[in-house]
Protein backbone atom coordinates (compact mmCIF):
# COMPACT_ATOMS: atom_id res chain seq x y z
CA UNK A 1 0.00 0.00 0.00
CA UNK A 2 2.77 2.72 0.74
CA UNK A 3 4.95 1.11 -2.84
CA UNK A 4 1.04 2.21 -4.31
CA UNK A 5 0.95 5.65 -2.51
CA UNK A 6 4.78 6.19 -3.50
CA UNK A 7 4.13 5.86 -7.23
CA UNK A 8 0.89 7.27 -7.52
CA UNK A 9 2.43 10.94 -5.84
CA UNK A 10 5.46 10.33 -8.31
CA UNK A 11 3.53 10.09 -10.95
CA UNK A 12 0.88 12.60 -10.12
CA UNK A 13 4.09 14.85 -9.86
CA UNK A 14 5.29 14.28 -13.29
CA UNK A 15 1.99 14.61 -14.94
CA UNK A 16 1.37 17.76 -12.81
CA UNK A 17 5.30 18.97 -14.41
CA UNK A 18 3.96 17.74 -18.04
CA UNK A 19 0.84 19.84 -17.56
CA UNK A 20 2.78 22.99 -16.73
CA UNK A 21 4.87 22.65 -19.21
CA UNK A 22 2.49 22.09 -22.04
CA UNK A 23 0.35 25.27 -20.41
CA UNK A 24 3.83 27.36 -20.15
CA UNK A 25 4.35 26.50 -24.34
CA UNK A 26 0.90 27.81 -24.92
CA UNK A 27 1.19 30.76 -22.76
CA UNK A 28 4.55 30.89 -24.68
CA UNK A 29 3.20 30.83 -27.96
CA UNK A 30 -0.39 32.39 -27.09
CA UNK A 31 1.31 35.17 -25.56
CA UNK A 32 2.74 37.27 -28.44
CA UNK A 33 -0.29 35.76 -31.09
CA UNK A 34 -3.06 37.50 -28.43
CA UNK A 35 -0.47 40.79 -28.26
CA UNK A 36 -0.49 40.81 -32.02
CA UNK A 37 -4.22 40.00 -32.40
CA UNK A 38 -4.85 42.83 -30.05
CA UNK A 39 -2.53 45.76 -31.74
CA UNK A 40 -4.34 44.59 -35.46
CA UNK A 41 -7.67 45.14 -33.51
CA UNK A 42 -6.89 48.85 -32.91
CA UNK A 43 -5.73 48.96 -36.17
CA UNK A 44 -8.29 47.44 -37.95
CA UNK A 45 -11.28 48.99 -35.85
CA UNK A 46 -11.56 52.04 -37.22
CA UNK A 47 -11.47 50.49 -40.51
CA UNK A 48 -14.18 48.03 -39.29
CA UNK A 49 -16.26 50.82 -37.50
CA UNK A 50 -15.90 53.51 -41.28
CA UNK A 51 -16.85 50.61 -43.39
CA UNK A 52 -19.82 49.73 -40.70
CA UNK A 53 -20.94 53.64 -41.14
CA UNK A 54 -20.47 53.94 -44.67
CA UNK A 55 -22.76 50.70 -45.33
CA UNK A 56 -25.14 52.20 -43.06
CA UNK A 57 -25.53 55.31 -44.79
CA UNK A 58 -25.69 53.93 -48.20
CA UNK A 59 -28.56 52.04 -46.98
CA UNK A 60 -29.70 54.83 -45.74
CA UNK A 61 -28.97 57.39 -48.89
CA UNK A 62 -31.30 54.45 -50.65
CA UNK A 63 -34.33 54.01 -48.84
CA UNK A 64 -35.95 57.44 -49.57
CA UNK A 65 -35.78 56.22 -53.46
CA UNK A 66 -37.13 53.10 -52.65
CA UNK A 67 -40.07 54.04 -50.14
CA UNK A 68 -40.85 56.94 -52.99
CA UNK A 69 -41.26 54.07 -55.78
CA UNK A 70 -43.06 51.92 -53.28
CA UNK A 71 -45.31 54.59 -52.30
CA UNK A 72 -45.89 55.32 -55.92
CA UNK A 73 -46.42 51.64 -56.85
CA UNK A 74 -49.21 51.13 -54.10
CA UNK A 75 -51.08 54.29 -55.45
CA UNK A 76 -50.89 53.45 -58.81
CA UNK A 77 -52.09 49.79 -58.29
CA UNK A 78 -54.96 51.46 -55.83
CA UNK A 79 -56.00 53.26 -59.24
CA UNK A 80 -55.93 50.59 -61.45
CA UNK A 81 -58.31 48.33 -58.96
CA UNK A 82 -60.55 51.58 -58.82
CA UNK A 83 -60.60 51.33 -62.65
CA UNK A 84 -61.83 47.47 -62.28
CA UNK A 85 -58.48 46.03 -63.39
CA UNK A 86 -56.21 43.92 -61.23
CA UNK A 87 -53.22 45.46 -60.05
CA UNK A 88 -51.10 42.34 -59.99
CA UNK A 89 -51.71 41.21 -63.34
CA UNK A 90 -51.00 44.04 -64.75
CA UNK A 91 -48.05 44.51 -62.94
CA UNK A 92 -46.78 41.47 -63.79
CA UNK A 93 -47.40 42.17 -67.83
CA UNK A 94 -45.19 45.23 -67.30
CA UNK A 95 -42.44 43.03 -65.92
CA UNK A 96 -42.82 40.18 -68.12
CA UNK A 97 -42.90 42.24 -71.44
CA UNK A 98 -39.52 44.70 -69.45
CA UNK A 99 -37.72 41.84 -68.15
CA UNK A 100 -39.07 38.87 -69.11
CA UNK A 101 -36.36 37.68 -71.73
CA UNK A 102 -33.42 38.56 -73.21
CA UNK A 103 -35.23 40.43 -76.20
CA UNK A 104 -37.07 42.39 -73.52
CA UNK A 105 -34.46 43.11 -71.58
CA UNK A 106 -32.64 44.70 -74.75
CA UNK A 107 -35.33 46.67 -75.82
CA UNK A 108 -35.84 47.99 -72.08
CA UNK A 109 -32.31 48.85 -72.41
CA UNK A 110 -32.50 50.69 -75.88
CA UNK A 111 -35.92 52.71 -73.98
CA UNK A 112 -33.75 53.76 -71.19
CA UNK A 113 -31.21 55.35 -73.36
CA UNK A 114 -32.11 58.98 -73.85
CA UNK A 115 -33.66 58.86 -70.07
CA UNK A 116 -29.90 58.14 -69.44
CA UNK A 117 -28.41 60.86 -71.06
CA UNK A 118 -30.92 63.54 -70.52
CA UNK A 119 -30.89 62.52 -66.71
CA UNK A 120 -26.93 62.70 -66.85
CA UNK A 121 -27.57 66.68 -68.09
CA UNK A 122 -30.00 67.85 -65.70
CA UNK A 123 -28.05 65.42 -63.00
CA UNK A 124 -24.77 67.35 -63.26
CA UNK A 125 -25.86 70.86 -64.07
CA UNK A 126 -28.10 70.61 -60.72
CA UNK A 127 -25.52 69.37 -59.19
CA UNK A 128 -23.54 72.60 -59.39
CA UNK A 129 -26.93 74.58 -58.44
CA UNK A 130 -28.17 75.37 -62.28
CA UNK A 131 -31.59 75.04 -62.63
CA UNK A 132 -31.16 73.58 -66.07
CA UNK A 133 -34.97 73.21 -67.22
CA UNK A 134 -33.91 73.05 -71.09
CA UNK A 135 -32.84 69.38 -71.17
CA UNK A 136 -35.79 68.75 -73.74
CA UNK A 137 -34.64 71.73 -76.17
CA UNK A 138 -30.92 70.72 -75.89
CA UNK A 139 -32.29 67.02 -77.16
CA UNK A 140 -34.37 68.48 -79.70
CA UNK A 141 -31.01 71.04 -81.09
CA UNK A 142 -28.63 67.31 -80.85
CA UNK A 143 -31.23 65.51 -83.29
CA UNK A 144 -31.69 68.47 -85.48
CA UNK A 145 -27.74 68.57 -85.85
CA UNK A 146 -27.77 65.03 -86.20
CA UNK A 147 -30.14 65.25 -89.17
CA UNK A 148 -28.48 68.19 -91.00
CA UNK A 149 -25.09 66.15 -90.91
CA UNK A 150 -27.06 62.87 -91.83
CA UNK A 151 -29.30 64.05 -95.35
CA UNK A 152 -26.83 67.21 -95.88
CA UNK A 153 -23.33 67.16 -95.21
CA UNK A 154 -22.42 63.26 -94.79
CA UNK A 155 -22.96 62.16 -98.71
CA UNK A 156 -19.07 64.47 -98.80
CA UNK A 157 -17.95 61.10 -96.59
CA UNK A 158 -19.81 58.53 -98.64
CA UNK A 159 -19.20 55.00 -96.89
CA UNK A 160 -16.96 56.28 -94.36
CA UNK A 161 -18.26 55.49 -91.42
CA UNK A 162 -15.49 56.32 -89.46
CA UNK A 163 -15.18 59.54 -90.04
CA UNK A 164 -19.02 59.90 -90.49
CA UNK A 165 -20.33 58.84 -87.27
CA UNK A 166 -17.96 60.50 -84.74
CA UNK A 167 -18.64 63.82 -86.71
CA UNK A 168 -22.23 63.51 -86.72
CA UNK A 169 -22.08 63.07 -82.97
CA UNK A 170 -19.55 65.95 -82.39
CA UNK A 171 -22.04 68.04 -84.44
CA UNK A 172 -24.79 67.03 -81.99
CA UNK A 173 -22.67 67.78 -78.78
CA UNK A 174 -21.52 71.29 -80.01
CA UNK A 175 -25.49 72.35 -81.13
CA UNK A 176 -26.90 70.63 -77.78
CA UNK A 177 -23.61 72.38 -75.46
CA UNK A 178 -24.30 76.04 -77.55
CA UNK A 179 -28.36 76.03 -77.14
CA UNK A 180 -27.71 75.04 -73.40
CA UNK A 181 -24.82 78.00 -72.95
CA UNK A 182 -27.04 80.26 -74.20
CA UNK A 183 -29.03 80.47 -70.81
CA UNK A 184 -25.93 80.63 -68.96
CA UNK A 185 -24.84 83.60 -70.80
CA UNK A 186 -28.14 85.63 -69.85
CA UNK A 187 -27.78 84.39 -65.84
CA UNK A 188 -24.37 85.70 -65.91
CA UNK A 189 -24.34 89.12 -68.09
CA UNK A 190 -28.18 89.76 -67.37
CA UNK A 191 -28.72 87.89 -64.66
CA UNK A 192 -31.62 85.98 -66.09
CA UNK A 193 -33.23 83.51 -63.92
CA UNK A 194 -32.18 80.05 -65.55
CA UNK A 195 -35.58 78.14 -65.05
CA UNK A 196 -37.41 80.68 -66.68
CA UNK A 197 -34.64 81.07 -70.07
CA UNK A 198 -34.52 77.50 -70.44
CA UNK A 199 -37.89 76.84 -70.36
CA UNK A 200 -38.70 79.37 -73.71
CA UNK A 201 -35.63 78.02 -75.13
CA UNK A 202 -37.43 74.85 -74.78
CA UNK A 203 -40.08 76.05 -76.56
CA UNK A 204 -38.45 78.10 -79.41
CA UNK A 205 -36.50 74.53 -80.07
CA UNK A 206 -39.50 72.57 -80.73
CA UNK A 207 -40.94 75.37 -83.25
CA UNK A 208 -37.77 75.67 -84.83
CA UNK A 209 -37.23 71.77 -85.51
CA UNK A 210 -41.00 71.91 -87.03
CA UNK A 211 -39.80 74.99 -89.03
CA UNK A 212 -37.07 72.88 -90.43
CA UNK A 213 -39.13 69.92 -91.36
CA UNK A 214 -42.12 71.43 -92.19
CA UNK A 215 -41.33 73.62 -95.36
CA UNK A 216 -38.11 73.94 -94.48
CA UNK A 217 -35.01 73.12 -95.67
CA UNK A 218 -34.73 69.65 -93.63
CA UNK A 219 -38.03 68.17 -94.93
CA UNK A 220 -37.93 65.31 -96.85
CA UNK A 221 -37.67 65.48 -100.82
CA UNK A 222 -41.09 64.44 -101.90
CA UNK A 223 -42.64 66.72 -99.72
CA UNK A 224 -45.05 64.55 -98.43
CA UNK A 225 -45.17 65.25 -94.24
CA UNK A 226 -43.35 67.05 -91.68
CA UNK A 227 -40.64 64.85 -91.55
CA UNK A 228 -36.80 65.11 -92.50
CA UNK A 229 -34.97 62.13 -95.31
CA UNK A 230 -33.67 59.24 -93.38
CA UNK A 231 -30.02 60.04 -92.52
CA UNK A 232 -27.31 58.43 -94.35
CA UNK A 233 -26.51 54.65 -93.51
CA UNK A 234 -23.23 55.09 -92.89
CA UNK A 235 -23.76 57.27 -90.02
CA UNK A 236 -26.08 54.49 -88.24
CA UNK A 237 -24.57 53.84 -85.09
CA UNK A 238 -24.07 49.79 -84.87
CA UNK A 239 -25.95 47.31 -83.41
CA UNK A 240 -24.18 46.00 -80.31
CA UNK A 241 -26.14 42.02 -81.19
CA UNK A 242 -27.47 41.59 -84.60
CA UNK A 243 -30.48 40.14 -83.11
CA UNK A 244 -31.49 42.85 -80.94
CA UNK A 245 -31.77 46.45 -81.49
CA UNK A 246 -29.19 47.26 -78.01
CA UNK A 247 -26.71 50.17 -79.69
CA UNK A 248 -23.33 51.28 -79.35
CA UNK A 249 -25.13 54.59 -77.73
CA UNK A 250 -26.66 52.45 -74.88
CA UNK A 251 -22.72 51.49 -73.77
CA UNK A 252 -21.81 55.28 -74.37
CA UNK A 253 -24.34 56.35 -72.14
CA UNK A 254 -23.11 54.13 -69.63
CA UNK A 255 -19.09 54.59 -69.90
CA UNK A 256 -20.42 58.75 -69.44
CA UNK A 257 -22.15 57.87 -66.28
CA UNK A 258 -19.13 56.10 -65.04
CA UNK A 259 -16.91 59.22 -66.28
CA UNK A 260 -18.66 61.84 -65.06
CA UNK A 261 -19.22 59.92 -61.17
CA UNK A 262 -15.53 59.98 -61.30
CA UNK A 263 -15.00 63.50 -62.77
CA UNK A 264 -17.92 64.88 -59.75
CA UNK A 265 -16.53 62.62 -56.85
CA UNK A 266 -12.44 62.00 -58.10
CA UNK A 267 -11.17 65.46 -59.45
CA UNK A 268 -10.72 69.58 -58.82
CA UNK A 269 -12.89 70.62 -61.51
CA UNK A 270 -16.18 68.23 -59.96
CA UNK A 271 -14.94 69.38 -56.26
CA UNK A 272 -15.70 72.91 -57.66
CA UNK A 273 -18.68 71.85 -59.05
CA UNK A 274 -20.15 70.90 -56.44
CA UNK A 275 -18.97 73.75 -53.69
CA UNK A 276 -20.85 75.87 -56.64
CA UNK A 277 -23.74 74.09 -55.70
CA UNK A 278 -23.45 73.23 -51.88
CA UNK A 279 -23.08 77.28 -51.30
CA UNK A 280 -21.99 79.40 -54.11
CA UNK A 281 -21.20 82.38 -51.59
CA UNK A 282 -18.96 80.17 -49.81
CA UNK A 283 -17.06 78.65 -53.44
CA UNK A 284 -16.74 82.45 -54.38
CA UNK A 285 -15.08 83.42 -51.04
CA UNK A 286 -12.90 80.16 -51.47
CA UNK A 287 -11.83 81.87 -55.01
CA UNK A 288 -14.05 79.52 -57.32
CA UNK A 289 -15.59 81.43 -60.12
CA UNK A 290 -19.41 81.09 -60.28
CA UNK A 291 -19.33 82.47 -63.63
CA UNK A 292 -17.18 80.31 -65.26
CA UNK A 293 -18.43 77.13 -63.85
CA UNK A 294 -21.77 78.43 -64.83
CA UNK A 295 -20.68 78.69 -67.99
CA UNK A 296 -18.77 75.03 -68.52
CA UNK A 297 -21.67 73.39 -66.44
CA UNK A 298 -24.58 74.53 -68.90
CA UNK A 299 -22.56 73.62 -71.50
CA UNK A 300 -21.39 70.17 -70.45
CA UNK A 301 -25.09 69.74 -69.73
CA UNK A 302 -26.16 70.68 -72.81
CA UNK A 303 -23.42 68.93 -75.10
CA UNK A 304 -24.74 65.71 -73.17
CA UNK A 305 -28.37 66.33 -73.65
CA UNK A 306 -27.93 66.93 -77.96
CA UNK A 307 -25.50 63.73 -77.48
CA UNK A 308 -28.57 61.87 -76.88
CA UNK A 309 -30.71 63.12 -79.24
CA UNK A 310 -28.27 62.22 -82.00
CA UNK A 311 -28.05 58.61 -80.07
CA UNK A 312 -31.58 58.36 -80.84
CA UNK A 313 -31.93 59.10 -84.58
CA UNK A 314 -28.56 57.58 -85.41
CA UNK A 315 -29.10 54.29 -83.57
CA UNK A 316 -33.21 53.87 -84.09
CA UNK A 317 -35.14 53.12 -87.15
CA UNK A 318 -36.54 55.25 -88.98
CA UNK A 319 -33.49 57.47 -88.74
CA UNK A 320 -35.21 60.62 -89.22
CA UNK A 321 -36.51 63.80 -87.56
CA UNK A 322 -40.73 63.84 -87.04
CA UNK A 323 -42.59 65.98 -85.46
CA UNK A 324 -43.07 64.80 -81.50
CA UNK A 325 -39.67 63.29 -81.92
CA UNK A 326 -39.18 63.45 -78.24
CA UNK A 327 -41.85 62.22 -75.84
CA UNK A 328 -40.62 64.53 -73.42
CA UNK A 329 -37.53 63.01 -72.48
CA UNK A 330 -35.74 66.30 -71.07
CA UNK A 331 -38.67 66.92 -68.79
CA UNK A 332 -39.00 63.28 -67.65
CA UNK A 333 -35.03 63.29 -66.87
CA UNK A 334 -36.03 65.82 -63.87
CA UNK A 335 -37.45 63.08 -62.06
CA UNK A 336 -34.84 60.43 -63.64
CA UNK A 337 -31.99 62.69 -61.92
CA UNK A 338 -33.79 64.07 -58.69
CA UNK A 339 -34.85 60.05 -57.84
CA UNK A 340 -30.70 59.26 -58.50
CA UNK A 341 -30.14 61.96 -56.10
CA UNK A 342 -28.04 63.36 -58.81
CA UNK A 343 -25.71 60.63 -58.67
CA UNK A 344 -24.62 60.06 -62.10
CA UNK A 345 -24.44 56.01 -61.64
CA UNK A 346 -27.17 55.80 -59.98
CA UNK A 347 -28.81 57.53 -63.05
CA UNK A 348 -28.26 54.30 -65.00
CA UNK A 349 -30.33 52.64 -62.35
CA UNK A 350 -33.53 55.22 -62.31
CA UNK A 351 -33.38 55.50 -66.49
CA UNK A 352 -33.53 51.96 -66.55
CA UNK A 353 -36.82 52.31 -64.38
CA UNK A 354 -38.42 55.04 -66.40
CA UNK A 355 -37.52 53.06 -69.56
CA UNK A 356 -39.21 49.95 -67.95
CA UNK A 357 -42.20 52.08 -67.21
CA UNK A 358 -42.40 53.72 -70.88
CA UNK A 359 -41.95 50.06 -72.46
CA UNK A 360 -44.59 48.49 -69.60
CA UNK A 361 -47.29 51.17 -70.11
CA UNK A 362 -47.81 49.34 -73.54
CA UNK A 363 -48.09 45.53 -72.02
CA UNK A 364 -50.84 46.87 -69.91
CA UNK A 365 -52.94 48.17 -72.60
CA UNK A 366 -51.99 45.44 -74.66
CA UNK A 367 -52.96 42.70 -71.85
CA UNK A 368 -54.55 43.57 -69.47
CA UNK A 369 -57.15 45.90 -71.21
CA UNK A 370 -55.75 48.98 -69.13
CA UNK A 371 -56.67 52.11 -71.38
CA UNK A 372 -53.59 54.63 -72.78
CA UNK A 373 -54.97 57.79 -70.18
CA UNK A 374 -54.69 55.05 -67.02
CA UNK A 375 -51.01 54.25 -67.78
CA UNK A 376 -50.15 58.11 -68.72
CA UNK A 377 -51.88 59.24 -65.22
CA UNK A 378 -49.68 55.99 -63.70
CA UNK A 379 -46.41 57.46 -64.95
CA UNK A 380 -47.21 61.19 -64.01
CA UNK A 381 -47.85 59.77 -60.55
CA UNK A 382 -44.66 58.58 -60.22
CA UNK A 383 -43.05 62.13 -61.51
CA UNK A 384 -45.64 63.81 -59.08
CA UNK A 385 -43.75 62.01 -55.70
CA UNK A 386 -40.53 61.60 -57.39
CA UNK A 387 -40.45 65.81 -57.66
CA UNK A 388 -43.07 66.59 -54.77
CA UNK A 389 -40.71 64.78 -52.39
CA UNK A 390 -37.35 66.40 -53.48
CA UNK A 391 -39.60 69.54 -53.09
CA UNK A 392 -40.37 68.69 -49.46
CA UNK A 393 -36.88 68.16 -49.11
CA UNK A 394 -35.89 71.22 -50.59
CA UNK A 395 -37.87 73.56 -48.64
CA UNK A 396 -36.62 72.03 -45.32
CA UNK A 397 -33.65 72.82 -45.96
CA UNK A 398 -34.07 76.01 -46.72
CA UNK A 399 -35.85 76.54 -43.20
CA UNK A 400 -33.40 74.95 -41.22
Amino acid sequence: MNKFTALYQKAKSVCISILKKILSFFVWILTPILILVAALYQKVKPVCVRILKKILSFFLWILAPVLILTSAFITNGIIIFLFGYNPIEAYAAAIGITFGSVSAVSETLVRSTPFLMTGLSVAIAFRCGMWNIGAEGQFLMGVLAATWFGTKIAILFPNTSWIAVPLCLSFAILAGGIWGIIPAILKVTRGVNEVISTIMLNYIAIHFVSLMIDGGPLQETSKTGPQSDPIAEWVFLPRLFESHRIHLGTGLAVILAIVLTYVLFRTTFGYQLRAVGEGAAAAEAAGISISHNTLRVFFISGALAGLGGAIEIMALVPHRLTENFSPDYGYTAIAVALLAKLHPLMTVATALLFGALAKGSFAMEAEVGISRQVTLMMQAIILLFVIGASAVKFFRKRTL
